[in-house]
C-alpha cells in the first residue's frame, strides 16, 4: 500500500533531530496480520515531495504518535524549514533487514556459515547498523573489506555481541 502524507516537521531538542509525525490512524493501514512488535514500530520506503527517497523506521513518540527522522540535508533538499508542512508518500518496507543488501556482504556471509549464523543472532537492530556500516562505502572493494572486517569480529566476539564488539572494540 501507498500513502501520501503531510506532516509538519517538528524538532526534538534533547535528542537534536528532526522529525515528521505519523499518527496511530496512519500506522494502522500499514499494519497486517503477519506483523508483531510494537505498531508504532514499522519500517517504510519514504519519498519526500521532491523525489528524494530513503529507507527509514517508525518510533514511538508517546500520546499515540511516531515519528520518522528527516536529515538537515534533506530538508535542504527540499528546501524546508523547523515548522514548515510537508508533503511525502510512504510505502511499508517488508525486506528483510530494511535496507538493500550490499552483494559483496551477501557473499561474505554466503561463504562463511558460522559468521552468518553469529549474525543471524544479533537483533534486527544491530543486524541493519552493520550492513549500513558497509552500504557507506562507494567501491566494491571496500565494501568487501568492511564485510570481512565486520564479520570477522563478529566471530571473534563473546556470546553477547555489541556493536563495539563488530566495530573492533572490547576484543581479546
Amino acid at each position: 500500500m501507498e500513502l501520501t502524507l503531510s506532516s509538519k516537521i517538528d524538532y526534538i531538542a534533547n535528542l537534536k533531530f528532526h522529525h515528521i509525525t505519523l499518527t496511530e490512524e496512519t500506522l494502522q493501514k500499514f499494519w497486517t496480520d503477519n506483523d508483531n512488535g510494537s505498531l508504532y514500530n514499522q519500517r517504510f520506503a519514504i519519498t519526500l515531495e521532491n523525489g528524494i527517497t530513503w529507507k527509514c523506521g517508525s518510533m514511538v513518540l508517546g500520546n499515540s504518535q511516531a515519528y520518522i527522522t528527516i536529515s538537515k540535508v534533506r530538508m535542504k533538499g527540499i528546501k524546508a524549514e523547523r515548522g514548515d508542512t510537508i508533503e511525502f508518500t510512504l510505502i511499508r518496507d517488508f525486506s528483510k533487514y530494511g535496507f538493500d543488501v550490499p552483494v559483496e556482504f551477501e557473499e561474505v556471509l554466503n561463504q562463511d556459515e558460522h559468521a552468518r549464523n553469529r549474525f543471524e543472532a544479533l537483533t534486527m537492530g544491530t543486524q541493519r547498523a552493520t550492513i549500513y556500516l558497509v552500504l557507506q562505502l562507494k567501491s566494491s572493494q571496500k565494501r568487501i573489506d568492511k564485510s570481512l572486517l565486520l564479520m570477522n569480529n563478529i566471530k571473534r566476539a563473546p556470546e553477547k555481541i555489541t556493536m563495539r564488539h563488530i566495530l573492533g572494540k572490547d576484543l581479546d
